[in-house]
């Protein structure tokens, strides 16, 4: 079955969250990666509570809720000039340095390419636009559209009507271990980017195969068209 797009995770996966530790430096937090890293859990688990939940309250919400947690949880005190310099930075995300070359031989080829994010419409295409990555893409997907986060089964048939296709036309690209399970189960072909070097999920069924960075990506989609 030829790939008739190919759909790509946006924070963690086109985006480097670690981009955030010298912001977070700056508004004087002591240790800026268990921040980001706190800051990052806490919201993808108010995304998931949410959605369960059928609770839905956007993305940005959530990221500032999140945020609230994390300075209460580890004794962090922002004033209004640090929080607003710290949602500035998140629409500033520098992108891998793996993203532009792989993307650029996908778009050589005449592959339709999308992204498909938690993010809030504006806050996808202002980030995508910051990292000079924006006119790669066909399209940019918001769970916005279903009011629910992936790995909702809604959320990743946005692809599917977008490119009027079955799951299996699609080549789906996430970093994130729960994501690439979630697009798994709903019957993309999944490449899970594993830049991290993380243990594989035990839940099945498991991505068709694990990169190491998006520079491997081309030889998959070229061998699944």
């Amino acid at each position: 079955m030829p790939v008739r797009a190919v759909v790509f995770d946006l924070y963690g996966t086109l985006l480097a969250i670690e981009g955030l530790r010298e912001p977070v430096a700056a508004a004087g937090v002591p240790d800026p990666a268990a921040f980001v890293a706190a800051w990052r859990r806490k919201q993808l688990e108010y995304a998931f509570v949410t959605s369960l939940a059928q609770a839905y309250r956007d993305f940005d919400e959530l990221t500032e809720l999140a945020l609230d947690h994390t300075c209460a949880q580890l004794g962090v005190a922002l004033d209004a000039p640090q929080r607003a310099s710290l949602a500035g930075a998140l629409r500033q995300l520098p992108a891998y340095d793996d993203v532009r070359p792989a993307l650029t031989v996908l778009r050589a080829r005449g592959i339709p390419l999308a992204v498909l994010t938690n993010g809030t419409p504006d806050a996808a295409e202002a980030v995508l636009v910051s990292a000079g990555l924006r006119p790669l893409f066909d399209d940019v997907l918001s769970v916005e559209a279903v009011r629910a986060y992936k790995p909702d089964p809604r959320v990743y048939a946005l692809a599917t009507r977008r490119f009027a296709c079955a799951p299996r036309e699609v080549v789906f690209v996430s970093s994130n271990g729960w994501d690439a399970a979630g697009a798994a189960a709903f019957g993309f072909r999944v490449a899970w980017c594993n830049r991290a070097g993380l243990a594989a999920e035990t839940l099945s069924p498991g991505p068709e195969t694990t990169l190491t960075d998006l520079r491997e990506l081309d030889a998959f989609v070229s061998a699944a068209r």
